[in-house]
């Protein structure tokens, strides 16, 4: 299991903490936008309501007779908002009007009650002790139909921008919060990789004045046994100094793996049929299928790129199931030749870098420096190596290699 701070992804985490924050900044510009909808709405409603009370007491007070003239001054106090006023009675018939009355649009319509006489008896009401009053029914009820503009119902220019302004700022602060996080991610990956690489080169280091001061007594050592294996004469006896012979020269090519790791030699990087190495490198092994296009060409030292290569076909062999073949191909993007091994190993794991640590190995007969020398060798020729888990189980080892010469 991957370690919290590892597993940890800050593109992951702030976008996420961003989008709660957008979702709570449009919930408030949403309700914001409903009580200035409302509002707007009120003020409207009040205005009219005044117009209407206005309208009644006018005409209580001047009667029927003058509803023209008052219609046609309240119709100048509504301003733009009011388009026409009329004043009908109670079976709904104009009694007097002003300004333009819209058959299309919003009517408000407010009931007036201006008394049995409304101010006076006009012309048109019969005079008698059965006098039913003015029009309205004889109870003086008549309703003060209102015909707004249109554009009275639309809200002012910054409460219909709120919405829209607050949802393309959060989607720009989430935006903005996975690139951050990307940013967070990938500094935090070079620190680790910088602090990682400066541990490795201190212990390459190290390990390079140890393998040179052991190099003159390990020598001795061998010289000495081969003298005495030489002059030995007791056949019990001799089968032990071969082995201290052996095991002197295993020593010995360990510690030149070592020097190799602590200072990869200079690279001599010329173009090379990628094929024909892979072909050298793959005939030591079985059960390897080799998908290597011919026009696929490298930029390399041809020796780093055979030695790279059968590192990697050794570990993909050793943890292959029995009768699963090893697959080797190539593909050629942006200039670059990517080389890929595939096996249907175990795989590398969680987290694939720890393989590229020193003397980290699961093999038996491993020194936990092959993985570093090939990465070493890589970058060395201005390439990349890394692991991946394969899908499907197993894992993918891929070399990307310039695919010509590169300018320094």
């Amino acid at each position: 299991m991957m370690p919290f701070g590892e597993a940890f992804r800050w593109k992951i985490a702030l976008p996420l903490t961003a989008a709660a924050a957008a979702a709570l900044m449009i919930a408030l510009a949403a309700l914001s936008h409903h009580a200035m909808t409302e509002r707007h709405e009120l003020v409207l409603e009040g205005r009219l309501l005044g117009l209407a009370h206005s309208a009644e007491t006018w005409l209580r007070d001047s009667g029927i007779g003058d509803a023209d003239g008052i219609l046609a001054e309240l119709l100048a106090e509504g301003g733009p908002v009011v388009t026409g006023i009329a004043l009908a009675d109670s079976s709904g018939t104009p009694v007097a009007s002003a300004g333009e009355l819209k058959t299309t649009g919003r009517v408000r319509s407010v009931d007036l009650f201006l008394g049995r006489r409304a101010g006076g008896n006009p012309p048109w009401v019969r005079q008698g002790a059965d006098q039913p009053g003015p029009r309205g029914g004889g109870r003086g009820r008549f309703a003060l139909q209102m015909h707004l503009d249109p554009a009275a119902n639309t809200l002012p220019l910054a409460a219909r921008l709120l919405l829209p302004t607050v949802i393309l700022a959060g989607i720009a602060l989430v935006w903005l919060a996975y690139l951050a996080g990307r940013h967070l991610d990938r500094q935090r990956l070079e620190i680790r990789e910088v602090s990682q690489r400066r541990r490795l080169e201190a212990l390459a280091r190290a390990g390079a004045g140890l393998a040179h001061q052991l190099r003159t007594p390990l020598a001795t050592i061998k010289g000495t046994s081969q003298l005495m294996t030489e002059r030995c004469d007791n056949d019990d006896l001799r089968p032990r100094i071969e082995t201290v012979v052996s095991q002197a020269d295993r020593m010995n090519r360990l510690l030149g793996r070592l020097l190799d790791y602590a200072r990869p030699p200079t690279p001599e990087p010329r173009l090379v049929h990628v094929a024909d190495i892979v072909g050298v490198a793959a005939a030591r092994y079985p059960d390897i299928e080799i998908e290597v296009g011919e026009s696929a060409n490298a930029y390399v030292d041809s020796e780093h790129l055979e030695e790279i290569v059968d590192n990697l076909l050794a570990n993909a062999v050793f943890f292959s199931p029995v009768g699963s073949a090893v697959v080797v191909s190539t593909t050629v993007e942006d200039g670059e030749l990517r080389l890929s091994v595939c096996d249907r190993g175990p795989g590398p794991g969680d987290d694939p870098e720890v393989h590229f640590e020193p003397y980290q190995t699961s093999r038996a007969d491993g020194t936990g420096l092959g993985l570093p020398i090939a990465r070493a060798l890589a970058e060395a020729n201005r390439g990349t190596l890394r692991l991946e888990n394969r899908p499907g189980g197993g894992c993918r080892a891929l070399l990307t290699l310039p695919g010509s010469a590169v300018k320094s």
